[in-house]
Parts: C-alpha cells; sequence; structure tokens
C-alpha cells in the first residue's frame, strides 16, 4: 500500500508540476538580468513595491487590496480601482529597461484614465526625470490592457497611479 501511494503522489506532482511552478512566492521587485562586473550578486532594478507585483488584482489578499485602495482618496466599500490585468510586474520590468537605456535620475509619477473596457484613454505625467522618460514609460502604459475599475458595482473609468523612483548607481 505504502508503494501504490508513493506511486499515486508522484503521479499528481508529475501532471500537476506546470501548475506548481506557476504559484510563485511573491515579488516585491525587480532584479537586474545580470550581476555587476566582479560580483555574484544581482542588484535590485526596482524595489520598494509594499504589495507583490507578480500578481493579478485577483489574486492579492484583501490586506494587498486595501493597500490599492489606500492609493485613493475615497474608494467606496463596493468599488475596485482598475489594476493591470497581468499584475504590476510588466509594466515595472519595462520601465527598467527603459531606465537602463536612459540612465536618468528622478522620479516619474503617471496616471493612467482607464475605460471600463480596461483600455487606458490618456495618461498624464506629473514629475519625470526627463521627457524620454515620459514619451516611453506614457507608452508603455497605453499599451497596458488593465482590470477595469468597479464603481457600486459596475464597470466604470477610473485612473490608476504610477509612481517610480529611477536612480543611476556608481
Amino acid at each position: 500500500a505504502p508503494k501504490i501511494v508513493a506511486s499515486l503522489i508522484a503521479a499528481i506532482c508529475a501532471v500537476h508540476a506546470p501548475a506548481f511552478s506557476q504559484m510563485s512566492r511573491p515579488e516585491y521587485g525587480i532584479k537586474f538580468d545580470i550581476p555587476e562586473p566582479g560580483s555574484f550578486i544581482r542588484r535590485e532594478a526596482v524595489r520598494g513595491s509594499k504589495i507583490p507585483i507578480n500578481k493579478k488584482y485577483a489574486d492579492l489578499t484583501s490586506e494587498e487590496r486595501e493597500i490599492v485602495r489606500g492609493w485613493y482618496e475615497n474608494v467606496g466599500v463596493n468599488d475596485e480601482p482598475p489594476f493591470p490585468s497581468e499584475g504590476l510586474k510588466p509594466v515595472l520590468d519595462k520601465f527598467r529597461k527603459i531606465q537602463e537605456a536612459l540612465l536618468v535620475d528622478g522620479e516619474l509619477y503617471l496616471i493612467a484614465t482607464v475605460s471600463p473596457t480596461g483600455q487606458v484613454t490618456e495618461v498624464k505625467a506629473f514629475g519625470s526625470p526627463s521627457a524620454d522618460m515620459v514619451k516611453f514609460a506614457s507608452a508603455v502604459v497605453l499599451l497596458t490592457k488593465f482590470k477595469p475599475g468597479v464603481c457600486a458595482g459596475i464597470q466604470c473609468q477610473m485612473d490608476f497611479p504610477f509612481n517610480q523612483r529611477f536612480r543611476t548607481e556608481q
């Protein structure tokens, strides 16, 4: 009987291995692809998120959703803010790649207006390290699909903030 149980467990694990690998640990930052010369340690390129960047909104815990709701002045009990459909990581990873090319220092603050269908209709910049960063980062946000906001149980237009600090390190 123990051999049958062990075989059964092994078979279940083999069939469900892809699902287990997708249940990754929460990520709160993005590391550079390669370490600096002379080091085996990869530095963080994007850091400091208070919520996991590799989770979709539906996968966030209630505490993590409250952090997102805290980005807004007044979100009703039955309301939900919009959120990038694939989570923050794809957007922040593209911001990291832009930063690697531009090497700018400063804070980028963008507001994306998300339609009831989840499309970004407008991006406004309120502070940026450079005009090029605004141009490229805005293009990334405009092409990002969102889970739409929900107002009183109905999908609605709502803004979504992006705030990222860039710095070059020597």
